[in-house]
């Protein structure tokens, strides 16, 4: 149910505030600088978007995007072509749309906004996932997501946003976790309007996923909101939040009632259809549902029109464009027509005449060019890993940190010293967050730049896992320990110890964060049953375990299966490292499914 894309009442809105916000910057230009023109274009523009005379929009709103670029108001003048590409798919036309943010993109590229592009990238997410393509809309968002500033907030919540409503029908726990993302996002930047505009989200988010308890806790929470906010409170999905509200109470009559509020003929059927269903009126939700469907072939049969006269245009355009090159460029055409016949005679004489030579330098070159190119994609691919995960991982403790000192700073906003020592412990937390993930970048690289680690150390074997064990016992954790020691106490190993107790603590950071509260861990030793010569030891979690594909992913520097996990994804190719340059390996038992199991392998000589 794409209830924010589908509604497109609501691109109207968008584009309505974004004029309005201009207007405030012009209110304040007039009052400093007495400058009417600007006013004069805006008005031209807001005057012409509710009129159906398309042709006048687009020369009032070109008007104003030229002032605006004469201006050097460079994010005002690619919010005007934002604005025309949103007034073109809310006329349901979204090839002419598609077209123009091409234009849209070969502009930034002219002029060298490339920090920019996100806007376009972020669009054409909106005119695919308008279209019914969410594969190729979802792609379009997350690179959306690599390419915007993660220091703009709003632009990211905002993309996180789009990406929670076009899964949220097929995929309706990873919507909420996007969603939950953005709210994340909102409560640092302060925007009441816009919290409260994604909490009440959240309740359609939640409907979609049925899970009634949710819809009851995001919707207490908007009705909370909206008596405190006043004017600030954002009632864009007021009557949908009344209704997902309606439903999870059982009162399906009254929801069906709440359905006429809605402004948008698509959602008030697709609503009432599911409301149907849901409380058992089969036959009810089947005749709203043929009205549902009616109303969406039209608006399809619609789209589909506007594409194929749009695709016609462009092949009379091309037609035309041919037709009269050929008429003025007659004789050159029979020239470079001689002149590529007889240069493709010669090419095959020569071809021929050197054919195997050519052959082997050619295979040569391809070989080398497909290893420079899939270096030159992975280095890329680990660039924007590593970008990525260190911009979350680092500035959220250092937010924290920031926030925490700022109130400090101002002894008025403590009132106890029980205060005082939590602010005092997330501060330590967040220092300690980021010494160890400095720590973790500076483990691989010296890791990466020697082949081999002296081993110097007998160690017994049970003793590193009692060891690794002993911060966790006696203590309250939210997991059960335990130790299966199938060695002998006496069994011995020469190893490096520093470095096997920090592979083995990986194993157990790795296994501790993915284990469900409740949960148990195993830590086990035991003799390798294929090779004689090998001790495993092993850590054993009950949590969500590995993705099928990701077995060899894993491994992989800065890979992190859960992106919304702490951490950056070093630990499991340290570990591996490490086990192979003291000759062993680290490995993932793919036949245990209750969760994950990672084996440490070392030679026992």
């Amino acid at each position: 149910m794409n209830i924010k894309r589908i509604n497109q009442g609501l691109i109207a809105l968008t584009i309505f505030l974004a004029a309005c916000l201009y207007a405030t910057n012009i209110d304040g230009q007039k009052a400093t600088q007495e400058d009417t023109t600007e006013a004069s274009l805006l008005q031209d523009v807001r005057k012409t978007f509710n009129q159906n005379n398309e042709q006048l929009f687009y020369e009032a709103i070109d008007k104003y995007r030229k002032y605006l670029l004469g201006e050097d108001n460079v994010a005002g003048y690619y919010l005007c072509w934002k604005n025309e590409v949103l007034y073109d798919v809310n006329h349901n036309h979204f090839y002419r749309a598609l077209r123009k943010t091409m234009k849209m993109q070969a502009e930034m590229e002219r002029r060298g906004d490339l920090d920019e592009l996100y806007k376009v990238t972020q669009l054409r997410g909106i005119i695919y996932s308008l279209r019914g393509n969410i594969p190729l809309a979802h792609q379009y968002f997350e690179k959306a997501l690599e390419q915007v500033d993660h220091s703009q907030i709003g632009n990211l919540a905002s993309i996180y946003m789009d990406l929670s409503n076009i899964e949220m029908d097929t995929q309706p726990e990873e919507a909420m976790k996007h969603l939950d993302c953005a709210i994340e996002i909102i409560k640092g930047d302060g925007s009441n309007y816009d919290y409260s505009d994604a909490v009440g989200f959240k309740v359609i988010v939640a409907y979609a996923m049925r899970d009634w308890a949710a819809v009851n806790n995001a919707y207490n929470e908007y009705i909370g909101l909206k008596r405190k906010l006043g004017e600030d409170f954002s009632t864009t999905y007021y009557y949908y939040a009344l209704i997902c509200k309606a439903v999870a109470d059982k009162r399906y009559d009254d929801a069906i009632k709440l359905t006429n509020n809605l402004t948008n003929t698509t959602d008030i059927y697709k609503f009432q259809s599911e409301i149907y269903e849901l409380s058992g009126n089969t036959e009810q939700a089947f005749n709203v549902q043929k009205h549902y469907m009616a109303i969406k072939d039209s608006v399809n049969n619609v789209i589909m029109s506007e594409e194929m006269m749009g695709s016609a245009n462009d092949l009379e355009v091309s037609e035309a464009r041919y037709l009269t090159t050929v008429k003025h460029n007659k004789y050159l055409k029979y020239a470079i027509n001689c002149g590529a016949f007889i240069f493709v005679i010669t090419c095959l004489l020569i071809y021929r005449w050197n054919k195997n030579k050519y052959l082997r330098k050619l295979q040569r070159q391809n070989h080398e060019l497909l290893i420079a190119r899939d270096k030159a994609q992975e280095a890329n691919r680990m660039k924007i890993s590593f970008l990525r995960n260190m911009s979350h991982e680092i500035r959220t403790p250092l937010n924290i940190i920031s926030g925490y000192a700022q109130i400090i700073s101002d002894p008025r906003t403590l009132t106890s010293d029980a205060e005082r020592a939590d602010i005092a412990k997330r501060i330590s937390h967040s220092t300690h967050t980021i010494v160890r993930i400095v720590d973790e970048i500076l483990d691989i690289s010296s890791k990466e730049s020697v082949h081999y680690i002296e081993k110097s150390d007998l160690v017994a074997c049970n003793d590193l896992l009692r060891q690794l064990a002993a911060p966790y016992q006696g203590n309250e954790n939210n997991f059960n320990l335990r130790l299966e020691l199938l060695l002998k106490d006496s069994c011995k190993i020469l190893v490096n110890r520093k470095e096997v107790q920090k592979t083995l603590n990986h194993l157990m950071d790795n296994a501790i964060k993915f284990t469900p509260e409740g949960g148990t861990i195993t830590l086990r030793s035991y003799q390798h049953k294929l090779d004689q010569n090998m001790i495993c030891l092993s850590v054993t979690d009950t949590g969500c375990g590995i993705k099928e594909g990701d077995e060899d992913k894993i491994f992989e520097h800065f890979y992190k299966s859960d992106i919304y996990k702490e951490g950056v994804g070093l630990g499991l190719s340290v570990a591996r490292r490490v086990a192979r340059q003291l000759g062993g390996d680290v490995v993932l038992d793919s036949r245990y499914k209750e969760g994950s199991r990672f084996i440490l392998q070392l030679p026992k000589e």
